[in-house]
C-alpha cells in the first residue's frame, strides 16, 4: 500500500476525529454538544481483553486534557479553499485555523487556572510551529501529551505483539512547546 494511500485513511480516522473537534471549539456558538453513536469503534477487543485503539486514545486525550473554554487563535497561514467543495460552491469561510498546513485549536481548563491548545500536523513531513502566547503570562512548567505513530497506519490490536501498535500516548515536562511537530502527529500543551 503506497504512502499517500496510508497516509489519506490516517487522516480518515483519528487526525479528521481531531479536526472535528476543533472546528466544533471554534464555533461553540453553533455546536453545544456532539454525540459518537458508534463508540465501540473506538475499541480494540476479543473476547476476553480490549483497549482502547487509536481513535478512542485520542478522544481520551481530549477529554482528559483540553480546556472546555475556547480560547481564539491568530495566525497568518489561513486555511486554503476546498479544491472539491460541495454542491460547487465555495463557503465563504474556510474550515481550519489560521495556521495551515497545521491546525491548532487552544482553551483554558473549567477554573481558569491553565491553557491548553492542541496542535495537528496531518503532513507527511515535520512541520515548524511558533507559539505567541498574548494577554497572560503563563507561569510554571506545562505538561505535553502527543499522538505520534511510528507510522501513518499504526493501529492497537488485542493479543498482537507490540511491534504492530500505535504508540500511546504519552506525557512529558515541556519548559515551551516544540518549535517542530512529527508527521501525523496531535499534540496536546497544557500550561
Amino acid at each position: 500500500m503506497g504512502l499517500q494511500r496510508r497516509s489519506a485513511q490516517f487522516l480518515q480516522g483519528r487526525a479528521a476525529y481531531a479536526w472535528v473537534f476543533h472546528e466544533m471549539f471554534r464555533h461553540t456558538e453553533v455546536f453545544k454538544m456532539g454525540g459518537f453513536t458508534f463508540a465501540t469503534s473506538l475499541l480494540s477487543a476479543n473476547r476476553t481483553q480490549a483497549e482502547l485503539n487509536p481513535a478512542g486514545l485520542l478522544f481520551k486525550l481530549y477529554r482528559d486534557h483540553f480546556g472546555t473554554l475556547p480560547v481564539a487563535v491568530a495566525g497568518n497561514s489561513p486555511p486554503p479553499p476546498p479544491r472539491y467543495p460541495v454542491g460547487g460552491e465555495q463557503p465563504q469561510v474556510n474550515a481550519g485555523s489560521p495556521t495551515h498546513p497545521l491546525d491548532v485549536a487552544a482553551a483554558l481548563t473549567s477554573d481558569r487556572k491553565a491553557l491548553t491548545f492542541a496542535v495537528i500536523n496531518p503532513t507527511e513531513s515535520e512541520q515548524p510551529l511558533i507559539l505567541s502566547i498574548e494577554g497572560v503570562s503563563p507561569s510554571g512548567q506545562g505538561r505535553r501529551w502527543r499522538m505520534a505513530p511510528a507510522s501513518v497506519d499504526a493501529t492497537i490490536v488485542v493479543a498482537r505483539s507490540t511491534k504492530s501498535r500505535s504508540k500511546k500516548v504519552h506525557s512529558t515536562p515541556c519548559p515551551r512547546p516544540s518549535p517542530f511537530l512529527p508527521s501525523a502527529s496531535a499534540c496536546m500543551n497544557s500550561r
